[in-house]
């Protein structure tokens, strides 16, 4: 009768204590990364390289101004579920015109002047501004929002004969999520060698 008691206690006590269940782990199993949407895209001809969240459209415009025609070349990337659209855009201005601004010592007026015309076409109303550079470039950074509860950040630059603007559009209700990525889509604007 004893014989008969311990299998019964041995059954008992290993139903009662559990035993832990281990999966064997391949060391050469594949790891899964999340791949980041952001990749680097260079316009040799605009000569200049920037981080986007997708492949841009490329679109062109023509533009009359003062010093007559001129023509805009637009990048720009457009994420509807994040509710923001990246854009870069370059004009080439007359050599001309640009030693005229150089001459009179008017660069930052030129860039002012742009960043006056950004605000009128947006119906935008100015939050901030600072001086920027790029490189050797003088620029300016500035803040602005627009009907349709849009918040702006914008950078523009002269380099040599043209006019870079590097823009990121957002709504105010998902800008607070985007700062970081905002930031570094600006941050990462670069000049190609030459």
């Amino acid at each position: 009768m004893k014989l008969k008691i311990i299998p019964y206690s041995l059954a008992v006590f290993v139903l009662c204590s559990g035993y832990a269940i281990t999966q064997s782990v391949s060391a050469n199993q594949p790891l899964t990364v999340a791949q980041s949407i952001w990749k680097n895209f260079s316009d040799p001809e605009g000569s200049f390289s920037i981080l986007m969240p997708g492949i841009p459209t490329v679109s062109k415009q023509t533009v009359n101004t003062k010093n007559g025609s001129v023509e805009v070349n637009l990048f720009t990337v457009e994420r509807q579920q994040e509710e923001v659209k990246y854009t870069v855009a370059y004009i080439d201005y007359p050599e001309d015109y640009i030693e005229l601004l150089k001459r009179n010592n008017l660069i930052e007026e030129a860039i002012d002047a742009g960043k006056k015309t950004a605000l009128e076409n947006a119906k935008g109303t100015l939050i901030s501004e600072e001086k920027i550079s790029l490189g050797d470039y003088f620029g300016k950074e500035f803040n602005y929002t627009k009907p349709g509860n849009k918040i702006i950040k914008h950078r523009i630059f002269l380099v040599e004969k043209r006019l870079y603007q590097i823009s990121a559009e957002t709504t105010s209700n998902k800008q607070k999520y985007l700062v970081k990525s905002i930031t570094g889509f600006c941050n990462s604007f670069n000049l190609l060698p030459k």
